[in-house]
Order: structure tokens, then sequence, then C-alpha cells
């Protein structure tokens, strides 16, 4: 009897122990399955929370803005003497102090360390390249590598990719003792586009391509930095061209604003230690006039001060708001890409629609390689637009143009507006 009982509870065990196998399997099964649902669906949105993990609220002097590398100054089409207070054109990028970048290479050479943001670079970008659902793969495989020595890489914001874009030649816009970039000629230099985590929150004008496979009216948008060219811009997240990656890790307060309304006519960030003009100047005019603009205000002691300057493109760039544009999807985003706290002149766009004002920088370029500095800086509060007044690139955009109207081919948008900004002391 008591063989045969503990016969039986053999064989129950057996049977518990194959059940709970199978079990195991459907459960596993089912779990993989639901993973890929939802990785795929994860994918194919990819919310900026889901490629970053970056803190949300600004820190003080968590955000400080490296300089352009500019260090030359000049008119509307050459190269000048630096001018003297009073005189035309002085105000420029060069004539100021900024932050002199500092980069330190790290003894394996796979990154680079940005001494004055905190920041650490994948210093050769991957060769590949990719859509923007694509980019936060080539990340997890680096961390599953331990790249560098690190797991904590991420996909940079496009404030922080900003950070290393530089402006003192332009053609690659990179200091390329520091950075690889990938390039067989011109051509392919001006297509050296990188990905950041910031989704358009608007969509594509009422475009219509006429070429395959390019984005059309309605795509959904990215931002990227073009190393080549130098522009931000949005670009489709699914089609047309793919584009590279480059890893950032550290420093998760940079690029976030902290921005406090002083009541006088002034907004402080307190994160970029920069005092803004809360309202622009209220009217267009060319790169020559807003310089002069500046001076004109500091003659009268404008609000308070006599050391406004004409902002840089990266310090101009700093306060974009990549979460609002006048065509936002989201009703609670609509309207300039900048903080509420500010104020933007309504405006007429190039094609008649309600839009709002681009704002010059004291920063020269060229539009060519090898070409004239007849062009400047400006970042795009509106509709980043193309000529009937449909957004194009996004709002947040930073573009240049032409310094004088009717100077050249291809003028977009010559008469600007100017937001002053000041070092907060």
């Amino acid at each position: 009897m008591p063989k045969t009982a503990g016969t039986n509870m053999k064989k129950i065990t057996k049977k518990q122990i194959l059940l709970i196998i199978v079990s195991i399997i459907i459960i596993v099964a089912i779990g993989g399955f639901a993973y890929i649902i939802i990785h795929t669906a994860q994918l194919g949105k990819t919310p900026s929370a889901f490629l970053t993990s970056k803190q949300k609220n600004g820190e003080k002097g968590k955000y400080t803005i490296v300089g352009t590398g500019q260090s030359k100054c000049y008119n509307n089409t050459e190269e000048i003497t630096c001018p003297k207070e009073g005189e035309p054109f002085y105000g420029q990028d060069a004539q100021f102090a900024h932050p002199i970048p500092a980069y330190t290479k790290s003894n394996d050479g796979l990154s680079v360390k940005d001494d004055i943001t905190g920041l650490t670079w994948q210093q050769s970008h991957d060769s590949g390249t990719y859509y923007w659902a694509e980019t936060q793969a080539v990340i997890d495989k680096m961390n599953k590598q331990n790249y560098g020595g690190y797991s904590d890489w991420r996909v940079p914001s496009i404030k922080e990719l900003y950070s290393i874009w530089n402006g003192s030649t332009g053609w690659p816009s990179i200091n390329t003792e520091y950075f690889d970039i990938k390039y067989t000629d011109e051509q392919d230099l001006s297509h050296a586009i990188f990905w950041s985590t910031n989704k358009y929150s608007g969509v594509l004008g009422n475009i219509t391509s006429t070429k395959p496979f390019e984005a059309t009216s309605g795509a959904e948008l990215a931002f990227g930095v073009n190393f080549g060219t130098g522009h931000i811009k949005s670009y489709s997240i699914s089609a047309g061209p793919k584009h590279f990656v480059r890893a950032v890790r550290g420093n998760q307060g940079y690029g976030i604003n902290l921005l406090q309304n002083n009541n006088d006519g002034t907004i402080s960030d307190l994160a970029t230690g920069l005092m803004w003009q809360k309202s622009d100047n209220s009217s267009g005019v060319n790169w020559e006039n807003a310089l002069a603009y500046v001076q004109k205000q500091n003659k009268v002691n404008y609000l308070g001060h006599n050391d406004w300057r004409l902002p840089s493109s990266k310090e101009l760039q700093s306060i974009v708001d990549y979460t609002r544009s006048p065509y936002a999807t989201n009703s609670a985003n609509v309207g300039p890409a900048i903080d509420p706290l500010f104020s933007c002149t309504a405006i007429k766009n190039d094609g008649g629609k309600d839009d709002y004002p681009y704002c010059w920088t004291s920063t020269s370029t060229i539009s060519k390689a090898g070409g004239t500095y007849d062009n400047a800086w400006y970042v795009a509060f509106g509709r980043a637009e193309d000529g009937n007044g449909e957004d194009l690139h996004g709002a947040g955009a930073v573009r240049f143009d032409k310094k004088v109207v009717g100077t050249g081919e291809g003028e977009e948008r010559v008469l600007n507006y100017v937001r002053l900004v000041r070092d907060i002391k």
C-alpha cells in the first residue's frame, strides 16, 4: 500500500512539472509577442520620452552656451576689420566674449568630453544612416556593448547637438580635430545630417514633392543638425533620406531653460545666465540695421541696461521652445516656438498666412564651401516657410539668408526681427 501511494505521488509530480513547463512556454511566448507589439508601437511613434531619460526641469548654471567659434567680423559681403562702438556693423558675434570650446579625448579614442557643457560625445559616429524611429536601436547596441566604458548613452536633444556646432569656418560646421564626420565630397557633406530626440510639434506644410520617396504634406518630422551646411531643420521621420546618429551622455540638465519673468520687460534664463528682451523690436530690418538697433537701445539705457547685444546663433537657439509651433497638432501648443513668458509679434508671412517672425543673430556664414560671408543666421520662431508661406522645415529651424534685400539668388526672408540679450551680472 505504501509503495502504491508513493508511485502515484511520483506520477502526479511529473504531470505537474510538465504542466508547469508548458505554462511557462505559453507565458513567455505571449509576453514576447506582447513586447514586440508594444515595442513596435513605441518605435512607430518614438516620442521624445522614449528616446531620452533627460530631466524635465532646468537648473541654475547647468546650460552653459559654448561660443560659435567665430573670430572675424564682416560687412554685408566680406571680411572687415572689427568696427568700434558707434560704427556700422559693430556688435557682431566675434566682438563679445563667449565660452571657448574645450574638448578632451578619451584614452581609447572612442569619446570626447566637452569640458564646458559636461557632455561626453561619441567621437566617431556610426557609419549607418537611419530613420528617426530606428535611432534608439543604435543607442541600445552601444549601451549593451558598454561602448567606451559607459552604458548610459542617449540620442541627443537638439540643443545638446547644436552645442558642438562650430561656425569658425563652416563646411563642415564642427571641429574636425575632435569629431569625425564622414563625407566624400561637398555634395555628400551637404547631407551630413544628425538626428536629435526632438520630434516636431507640427507637421510638414502643404508641400507637394516631385521626388520619389520624399515627404509630402502632413508628414511627421523631427529635428536634426546638418553639420555640413550648418542648418537646424526638421526632416521626415519615415520617408526620404535617412540620417546619422551621434550619441551623447552626461549633464542631463543641458539644454533645459530655467526662465524667470523679471516684470520689467526682461526675462532671465537662470540656466544659461542670460537676460532677454521680453518682446522683439516689432519690425523687420536687414542685418546691418539689426546691429544698429542694438547700439541705439544701449544709448538710451533700454530697460535699465546699456550692454545689450544681438545674440549669437547658439544664444538665440537656446530660447526656442521645440514643443510649440504655429502648426502644432496639440492645440495647447499652437503659437510661436518660444515660451509664452515672451511676447512675439504676429505677422503675415510671404504666403499671406498668420505667422511669427524670424530673428537675426550676430553670426555670419557662407552659403557654400569657399563662399563669402554675405549671409547671416536667423532663427525661425514661426513657420520655416517656403515661398508660399507653408511650413517647410519647422518652427525652431536655424537658417541663413542674405544680409541685404536683392543681393542674391534664393532669398527667402531678409528683413527679420531683433530680440536683445545680455549677460546676467
